[in-house]
């Protein structure tokens, strides 16, 4: 049986056995892989102790370099993604500057989501707040 749901959405209460099926949804595929970039980008780097090094460095630290900083968060960014999100590939990041909004950061991602033989391209629009917070949106 296929099924579009990483394994921490079927853990999760909201995916219920209702919600499977053997037909391959492809809307459903990428809103997974869309929630699982937002909730890896707010995850901070130290924080699972079974992988020290899963995760986003600390903001905070990173700003202080500025505009170094822009360089910096976005090859984090793309480094995690290759490492941790096996559903994309080809993974780019770039920076997006947005000058009405001087404290967030603005990231663009794309690349190629798969699933079996199938592939699409995509791209996420990402923001990062002064707190370090990340909203990832298709």
């Amino acid at each position: 049986m296929r099924n579009e749901f990483s394994l921490l959405d079927r853990l999760d209460n909201n995916v219920t056995r209702a919600g499977y099926s053997t037909t391959f949804n492809w809307n459903a595929y990428l809103e997974s892989v869309t929630t699982n970039v937002q909730n890896m980008l707010n995850v901070r780097q130290g924080s699972v102790k079974a992988l020290p090094e899963f995760g986003m460095p600390d903001f905070n630290d990173i700003v202080a370099q500025f505009p170094d900083a822009v360089t910096h968060i976005r090859f984090a960014i793309q480094q995690f993604l290759e490492q941790y999100e096996p559903r994309l590939e080809g993974v780019s990041v770039y920076y997006i500057p947005d000058a009405d909004n001087p404290l967030t950061m603005k990231y663009g991602i794309e690349g190629t989501l798969r699933y079996g033989e199938l592939r699409s391209r995509v791209a996420f629009d990402t923001v990062l707040t002064g707190t370090g917070q990340a909203t990832v949106r298709l």
